[in-house]
């Protein structure tokens, strides 16, 4: 027996609000199914039921809610100067670190905030006392940030060419969603300016286990 597709009041309104990439049917069915048993919500009480179905979207991974290649243009590494016009294009964040810092300062920066964290573990029972005695937990240096994007499918380099504050090394989690509007794109590597993007905001647990290890390695390239 073929099980229904989801409701068509949602398909057009996820279609209208996210075009690129595509959502996947098969996972837009079973969100739908999940919300509609676990809320006792119907597709009529539409703005309850799209808004369960925009938090789950964005903290899916991109790979298992969307479909492959309707997103960033495949070609996006050759391209040279272009701007990623049309429809918008939902991303999300892979790895995040700092260029505009030394490798070696962010090293000793990440090292100090585990030393803190293990320190917290050994003394849980103090924890206010702990925390006034060390002070902060160290943040890490804000310069340029790098980040690597994907649709779910297409991952792609993105730099900082003005700042945005929101985003921040240390405190934002991978699969943090972003809607990339009028991007410019030179050499394959997306620019990001504050009013070319959309930030959407959440996580991806699977990826965000992985943040510490994939900052890491990054850093070791860095260090060669």
């Amino acid at each position: 027996m073929v099980e229904p597709a989801a409701p068509a009041n949602i398909v057009k309104w996820v279609n209208e609000q996210y075009p690129r990439p595509a959502l996947d049917p098969v996972w837009l069915r079973d969100c739908c199914s999940w919300i509609a048993h676990s809320y006792s919500l119907s597709p009529t009480d539409f703005p309850q039921f799209s808004s369960h179905v925009t938090s789950q979207f964005f903290q899916s991974s991109l790979a298992d809610s969307t479909l492959p290649n309707t997103g960033l243009p495949q070609n996006i590494h050759t391209i040279k100067r272009a701007r990623l016009t049309g429809l918008p294009c939902l991303v999300e964040i892979r790895a995040i670190s700092d260029i505009g810092n030394s490798a070696f300062s962010l090293m000793n920066v990440r090292q100090n905030r585990m030393d803190r964290a293990d320190l917290a573990g050994l003394a849980r029972e103090d924890e206010e006392d702990a925390e006034e005695d060390e002070g902060p937990v160290p943040k890490y240096p804000r310069g340029m940030l790098r980040l690597e994007l994907s649709d779910g499918f297409t991952t792609v380099e993105a730099v900082e060419y003005r700042s945005i504050p929101q985003l921040e090394l240390g405190v934002t989690p991978l699969g943090y969603k972003i809607l990339l509007k009028d991007v410019q794109i030179r050499r394959g590597i997306i620019f990001l300016e504050p009013q070319t993007i959309e930030l959407k905001g959440h996580q991806t647990e699977d990826h965000e286990v992985m943040q510490d290890e994939i900052f890491l390695r990054s850093l070791r390239r860095r260090l060669g």
